[in-house]
């Protein structure tokens, strides 16, 4: 049996809404954008919506209406995708890398209040693997050094603190809908904020430097960051989705967890009771995740390790600004972690083939 690590969840559905933007000859952004930026407006209530080309680009654009240049650190957690910090590089600020908690992986407040010095402008909170964060603190601790807050809510679509969306705490908020994340574009992603201003400045930013097409007069400096109707065609159908995939998605982790409670050598990340949490991929923290990865490729199947620690890669050798004393817990994920197979249109025969195939790998170890 062959099993994925992961598959989009589309369908006719999503043909036929590309189909509907073809015959209607208008594939830039046009209703079907401004459909799906309503939804998503509504369902995460926020006041603005502006759609983007991917995450990452969301994430530099927020930053940069912000004011956040190369006087500037931004703090953001080690163990997190590679994306968030490079937004920051591309600014031209320097990330500063944190340590964050052991259990759910999320920004550790201790090591965050460390990392504050005078150069230091924002904090970039992750909302990691459809975890929140704990935006009351880190809101707290923004508001105490006079600090903007940019949520990396790039995985953490349905997600909340407490009974708030993420990416909503924030100045700005970050979402992505790569192909893998909660529901998929294929490519793009958005900001969310409540602040007129900053609105504004997004449309200008990703606009050519005007608030609308049709005309040449460009009042500030922008950049085409805008993008199509036959991508917002793909999120207005699985918009309509989101509900029964997030309820797949627990349900598929919950199977996991029931058919793996027995194996003493693995473990699975906490959920904490800060909100609601979807989770991204079915992760599990194990001693030797290199073997095990092996054994599940070498029967067909999917599987990812976890994100390399940011203060490790080799591209931010010239930028991260500083250091805290550790980075342990970053570390420590990444050496233990393994994401399982975590498509939305996984059968349980699957899961459970992907199960046995774990515990006859231990088995044989004993």
């Amino acid at each position: 049996m062959k099993v994925n690590q992961f598959d989009p969840y589309i369908g006719d559905e999503e043909l036929s809404s590309l189909t509907e933007v073809l015959q209607n000859n208008w594939i830039t952004e046009g209703k079907k954008t401004a459909q799906f930026q309503e939804m998503l407006k509504s369902y995460c209530n926020s006041k603005h919506v502006i759609l983007l080309p991917n995450g990452t680009l969301a994430l530099y654009v927020a930053l940069s209406v912000l004011g956040i240049d190369s006087c500037d650190e931004v703090i953001v957690p080690a163990f997190t995708f590679v994306g968030s910090a490079t937004s920051i590089v591309l600014t031209g600020a320097k990330p500063c890398f944190c340590d964050v908690n052991e259990d759910d992986f999320n920004i550790n407040i201790e090591s965050l209040k460390s990392c504050i010095s005078k150069n230091t402008k924002a904090i970039m909170p992750v909302h990691i693997y459809g975890q929140p964060a704990n935006m009351a603190e880190i809101m707290k601790i923004a508001k105490e050094n006079n600090l903007k807050v940019i949520e990396d809510a790039a995985q953490g679509l349905g997600v909340t603190f407490g009974q708030k969306h993420v990416g909503t705490f924030g100045d700005i908020g970050c979402m992505s809908f790569y192909a893998d994340k909660t529901i998929t574009t294929a490519e793009g992603g958005a900001v969310f904020t409540d602040n007129d201003e900053l609105a504004e400045r997004c449309l200008y930013f990703k606009n050519q430097g005007r608030l609308k097409r049709g005309s040449f007069v460009h009042s500030q400096l922008g950049y085409n960051f805008r993008i199509t109707d036959l991508q917002a065609a793909l999120g207005v159908v699985q918009m309509k989705k989101l509900s029964f995939i997030i309820n797949k998605k627990q349900k598929n982790e919950s199977l996991y967890k029931k058919l793996l409670e027995d194996i003493d050598e693995v473990s699975f990340p906490v959920t904490t009771k800060l909100g609601k949490r979807v989770p991204f991929r079915v992760n599990l923290l194990t001693q030797d995740p290199e073997a095990l990865g092996k054994c599940l490729s070498d029967n067909g199947i999917g599987v990812r390790r976890f994100f390399y620690p940011l203060h490790k890669q080799p591209c931010f050798n010239d930028h991260n600004s500083r250091k805290p004393v550790s980075y342990k817990n970053s570390e420590y994920i990444f050496e233990q972690g393994l994401s399982l197979p975590s498509g939305v249109g996984l059968s349980n025969k699957e899961i459970e083939y992907v199960c046995n195939t774990i515990k006859k790998h231990f088995l044989k170890s004993r």
